[in-house]
C-alpha cells in the first residue's frame, strides 16, 4: 500500500527532529567536555533544524561566547530570551553576551527588572558586572553589597563584591578584591571564576609593586591561582590565555609557549582571542623557533590589522636569525616601506643584504644604521670591517672613529691599529703611524701593534729602528704561544728580508732559521733560508730550503726557479 503524503511528511519531520535532538545532545556533550570548537559544528546544525527552540539558542549563545564570537552570542542569546523571557537562565546567557560585546547598558534594565521579580544571587552578580561595565560604579556597589548581605553563604555574592573592587573606578582596590575572591573560594572551592579573578588580581598587584621580593611573591600567587583554575578545568581556554599572556609579559617564553599552545588547541585560529596568535608567535620568536613563529605571526596578521606590518617585521628578524637571508630581505623591505624598522633592524637588514649579494644597498642601509644606532658596538665594528673589505678605507676609518666615540671597551687599541692599516693601505704613512702609536700606547706589549710600528720605520727607510723593533718582537714572542709566537716568526722573516737588502746572507740565514724553528710550516722562512744559503754559496742547504718550501706550496715559482738555477737534485 502506498503511503499517504501526510505520513511521508510526518516521517520526514520526525527524522529531522530526531537529527536535531542528536545534534543538540552532541553539542551539549562537547560543551561539558570543554570542547567548544567542536561543539559549534553540531549547534549550528541543531539551530538550523530547530530555529525557535530557546534551549538550543541559549546553548548556541553560550558556545559562541566561549569562542569569543560575541556578536553571534548576542544574536542567539536575544533569540532565546525572546522565545522565553521568563527563564532566568536565558536572561543570564543573553546578558553575559551583551556585557562581553560591550553592550552592558542594554543588559542593565533587563537584569533590574528580573531582580524586582526575584532576588537571585546569580542575577545580582551579572547586574554588578553590567553596571561596572557601564561605568555605574556607585550603583554596582549598592547591588553587590546588598547581595553579600542577603546571601552571605553564597560564593557568588562574594564574587560579585570582588568584581566590584577589581573594576572599581577610578582605581581598582585590589586588596579588597582579593579578600572577597578568597572568601568565595572558601565557600565554594569549585567556583572557577573566583580563582580566575584571584589570579588576575595578584598579577595586577605584582605589576604595581615596587618591592621586588614582594612583587615576585604576588606573581607566584598569581600563577598558583592559574594552576588551580587549570586543575579544576583543564579545558578552560581563557585561563590558558591569561596565563600565557602573563608568562609572555614576564619574558618566560617557554612557559608562555606551552600555555598559549594549550589555548590554541582549545581555540583554533578563527575562534577565541586573536591576540593569542600574536603572543604565541612572539614567544616562539624570542626562543628563535622561527618556523613556528612565522605560522602564528601569519595567523595574527590575518586576524588583526594593527599588527600586520609589525608581524612582517618580526618575521623578517626570524628569517634573519634562521639564516634565510633572501626571505629576510623581502620582509625587511616591506617593514621599511611601512616605516617600521627600528635602529637595530637596519643592521640586520644590511647584513641580510650583504649575504643576499646586494652589497651597495647593504652599505647604504648600514650607513643609515650607523647614524641611528651608533652605540651598537658589535655591529659598528662589523660594518667598518665590511667597508674595509670593499676597499672603502676612508669610510671604514670614519665608522671606526664613530665607534671609538661611543664604545669604550677592550677593542679600543685594536681599532686604532685597524684605522692605521686603512691609512697604510692608502699610502698615508704619517696618519698610519699616528694611529699605530696610539695602539701601542694603549697596549704596549701587543706584538702585532709593535710590528705595525716596525713596518712604518721600514717604509721610511729607518733601518736601525726597524731592526730594533723587529728584534724586540722576536725576543718577546719566541717563548710564547699563539698569536705572539706567530708575530715572533713574522718578525724573524721581516728581519731576514731587511738583511737580504744589504746582501748580509749570514743574517738572512740566522733569521730564517729562527723563523723555521718557531714555525716549520712557514713558506717564507724556508724560501729565505734557501735564498740566504744560495747567496752564501751553500748549494746543498739552499736546495734543502727550496725543497721544504715546495712541500708547503708546490706552485711556488721562486722556489722552483731557484732550484732550477742551482740544478738541485
Amino acid at each position: 500500500m502506498r503511503k499517504s503524503i501526510a505520513t511521508i511528511v510526518l516521517t520526514l519531520l520526525l527524522t529531522i527532529t530526531l537529527a536535531a535532538q542528536n545534534d543538540f545532545k552532541e553539542a551539549q556533550r562537547l560543551v561539558s567536555d570543554g570542547d567548544y570548537a567542536a561543539a559549534v559544528v553540531y549547534i549550528r546544525k541543531a539551530v538550523r533544524a530547530n530555529q525557535d527552540d530557546a534551549k538550543t539558542l541559549a546553548l548556541a549563545s553560550q558556545i559562541y561566547l566561549e569562542l569569543d564570537l560575541a556578536d553571534s552570542a548576542v544574536m542567539y542569546g536575544r533569540r532565546a530570551f525572546d522565545e522565553d523571557n521568563s527563564n532566568s537562565d536565558y536572561l543570564r546567557v543573553y546578558s553575559r553576551a551583551l556585557i562581553d560585546a560591550g553592550k552592558a547598558s542594554e543588559a542593565v534594565p533587563m537584569l533590574r527588572a528580573r531582580m524586582k521579580k526575584k532576588d537571585e544571587v546569580g542575577t545580582s552578580l551579572l547586574l554588578t558586572d553590567a553596571l561596572l561595565a557601564a561605568d555605574s560604579v556607585s550603583q554596582a556597589e549598592i547591588v553587590a553589597t546588598a547581595a553579600k548581605a542577603k546571601h552571605a553563604k553564597n560564593a557568588e555574592a562574594w564574587l560579585a563584591l570582588g568584581n566590584l573592587y577589581f573594576d572599581y573606578k577610578p582605581q581598582p582596590v585590589l586588596e579588597l578584591a582579593i579578600q572577597n575572591f578568597e572568601e568565595a573560594t572558601k565557600l565554594d572551592n569549585n567556583l572557577i571564576q573566583a580563582h580566575f579573578n584571584l589570579a588576575q588580581s595578584y598579577w595586577k598587584m605584582a605589576n604595581r609593586e615596587s618591592d621586588k621580593d614582594l612583587g615576585n611573591e604576588l606573581f607566584k600567587r598569581s600563577l598558583q591561582a592559574w594552576n588551580t583554575v587549570t586543575d579544576l578545568d583543564p579545558k578552560n581556554a581563557r585561563a590558558w590565555f591569561e596565563q600565557g599572556k602573563i608568562f609572555y609579559l614576564a619574558k618566560r617564553y617557554t612557559d608562555a609557549k606551552f600555555a598559549l599552545g594549550k589555548y590554541r588547541e582549545l581555540r583554533p585560529v578563527g575562534t577565541g582571542n586573536p591576540l593569542a596568535s600574536w603572543y604565541l608567535g612572539n614567544a616562539y620568536y624570542e626562543l628563535r623557533q622561527c618556523d613556528s613563529a612565522q605560522q602564528h605571526l601569519k595567523d595574527a596578521a590575518a586576524q588583526i590589522d594593527s599588527v600586520r606590518n609589525k608581524a612582517s617585521l618580526i618575521m623578517a628578524r626570524c628569517l634573519f636569525f634562521a639564516k634565510d637571508f633572501p626571505g629576510s630581505v623581502v620582509r625587511f623591505t616591506e617593514a621599511k616601506n611601512a616605516n617600521l624598522l627600528e635602529p637595530t633592524d637596519f643592521w640586520y637588514y644590511g647584513a641580510a643584504l650583504v649575504v643576499a649579494g646586494d652589497t651597495a644597498q647593504a652599505i647604504a642601509t648600514m650607513d643609515q644604521a650607523s647614524r641611528l644606532d651608533p652605540k651598537n658596538c658589535g655591529l659598528m665594528f662589523k660594518y667598518a670591517v665590511l667597508l674595509n673589505s670593499k676597499g672603502q678605507n676612508a669610510a671604514s676609518s670614519r665608522i671606526y672613529n664613530q665607534r671609538l666615540e661611543h664604545c669604550k671597551d677592550s677593542l679600543e687599541a685594536r681599532i686604532y691599529a685597524l684605522i692605521g692599516n686603512n691609512f697604510y693601505a692608502d699610502s698615508l704613512v704619517d696618519s698610519a703611524s699616528f694611529y699605530y702609536a696610539k695602539a701601542v700606547t694603549t697596549e704596549p706589549t701587543n706584538l702585532y701593534f709593535l710590528s705595525r710600528q716596525a713596518e712604518i720605520y721600514n717604509v721610511r727607510g729607518d733601518v736601525a729602528n726597524a731592526n730594533a723593533m723587529f728584534t724586540k718582537i722576536y725576543e718577546m714572542g719566541k717563548d710564547r704561544v699563539g698569536e705572539d709566537r706567530i708575530q715572533a716568526e713574522r718578525a724573524s722573516v721581516r728581519l731576514a728580508a731587511i738583511c737580504l737588502q744589504d746582501k748580509n746572507y749570514a743574517c738572512v740565514i740566522e733569521n730564517a732559521k729562527r723563523a723555521t724553528a718557531l714555525n716549520p710550516k712557514s713558506l717564507s722562512a724556508w724560501i729565505y733560508l734557501g735564498v740566504g744559503n744560495q747567496g752564501a754559496g751553500n748549494k746543498e742547504e739552499a736546495c734543502r730550503g727550496y725543497r721544504e718550501a715546495l712541500k708547503l706550496d708546490p706552485s711556488s715559482k721562486v722556489a722552483r726557479d731557484n732550484m732550477k738555477s742551482l740544478d738541485c737534485p
